[in-house]
């Protein structure tokens, strides 16, 4: 039988989006192809050409496009968690005001203009205009901020200063630099709370960004946090999604599959241990038998998840796209540094057998995206399910 990848499944499902894998929120799996170009759609008789066994012959399916799973927490973005991320925002936008102080002291928050030069170049990030330095905070090199203390405003001051070995910039570290310094002013940095918030000051902050109005900010860091927890709450779905499959659809283990994968398994761990050159204690940091302690518990459940899934492709009458999952592929090959497309199959256990992993990607995404959701009601020791999360909701 053709070599197979234990756990391949897993990995295409839980793939990130720049792989193309289920959970980019508004994105189907793979990439689209425009209505000019010539595709060609691979049927599910064809993909279930990959196995030696008739699938149908040992799932009985659930309702599986019926589902409604429980979910740890609710996913919701809510108006605090709005105003306590703004709130971090406008931290790092203070306003300034100007003081009538005129000689720098240790402390104080200077505006200034510098330009940085090496041997006598300017060289790039070194020179800025309208700069906030509060002195004594270490933001510069040693020397810089000390340098300005008792110069008054309107001054230009030369500092002859060294930067350290050990700067980030490598092409700078431990090279000696002039930095000519204007004071344009003392200032005072004050906060601006969220109920402060205007639009001339959304505007002045974050136009650069194409954001203008308070309603626009909230809207975009309600948007950015919906993303943040997307792909998280999409990880649970799955899980949870996977965990309900296997405990309502009936399955048996075609003779001698469970055997082959656990062989397989073994002997992929084992290649890659010979190559390291190292025992396979110090490579894995456990000995064989603790590592594969509970591999065959650990593969049926997975066996039986990929035969499950393998029955809905067929249940589906899914068919792929042969350009998107080309496109997968040449994503995959090109994160995981594999020669060629040959060369991935030839490690994964064949272009069918992929293909058909990557149709049982598919299936799950739809079933995700037909799943309805509940949260667990934590204030109750019972932990009875609550509400109903959405409607349709693996969005």
């Amino acid at each position: 039988m053709k070599k197979k990848l234990v756990m391949i499944l897993m990995a295409v499902m839980v793939a990130s989006a720049t792989l193309g894998g289920c959970g980019q929120k508004g994105a189907e799996t793979g990439t689209s192809v425009s209505a000019e170009e010539e595709d060609v759609q691979i049927s599910y008789k064809e993909l279930m050409k990959a196995t030696d066994y008739k699938v149908q012959k040992y799932v009985k399916l659930n309702d599986y496009m019926n589902m409604t799973v429980e979910l740890s927490q609710d996913y919701s973005i809510t108006d605090e968690q709005i105003q306590e991320y703004i709130e971090y925002l406008l931290s790092m936008y203070p306003e300034y005001e100007t003081t009538d102080k005129t000689t720098v002291e240790n402390g104080d928050i200077v505006n200034i203009d510098y330009v940085g030069k090496v041997d006598g170049e300017e060289f790039n990030g070194g020179s800025a205009t309208g700069q906030h330095l509060e002195i004594g905070s270490g933001s510069f090199i040693d020397g810089f901020e000390d340098g300005l203390i008792g110069k008054n405003v309107g001054d230009t001051v030369d500092l002859n200063l060294t930067f350290p070995d050990s700067y980030s910039n490598t092409d700078l570290a431990g090279k000696d630099v002039v930095f000519t310094v204007t004071i344009n002013g003392i200032e005072t940095k004050k906060d601006i709370g969220y109920e402060d918030l205007t639009d001339e000051y959304v505007s002045e902050n974050f136009g650069t960004q194409g954001i203008t109005t308070v309603d626009e900010l909230k809207s975009q860091v309600s948007s950015g946090l919906e993303q943040q927890v997307y792909s998280t709450k999409m990880q649970e779905v799955q899980t949870e999604v996977l965990a309900k499959l296997l405990d309502e659809c009936e399955v048996t283990i075609p003779d001698g599959l469970l055997d082959q994968r656990i062989a397989e398994y073994k002997d992929r761990i084992n290649k890659i241990v010979e190559d390291s050159g190292k025992s396979f204690e110090d490579y894995t940091g456990k000995t064989e038998d603790e590592f594969y302690k509970d591999i065959d518990t650990t593969m049926e459940e997975s066996l039986k998840q990929e035969l499950i899934l393998e029955a809905i492709v067929r249940d589906m009458k899914l068919s792929i796209s042969e350009k998107s999952f080309e496109s997968f592929v040449d994503q995959y090959v090109s994160s995981y540094k594999f020669d060629s497309r040959d060369a991935f199959y030839e490690e994964y256990g064949g272009e069918d057998y992929i293909k058909l992993s990557y149709a049982e990607n598919q299936a799950l995404s739809k079933i995700m995206d037909s799943v309805k959701t509940t949260v667990k009601d934590t204030s109750s020791s019972d932990s009875s399910t609550g509400a109903d999360d959405s409607s349709a909701d693996a969005e």
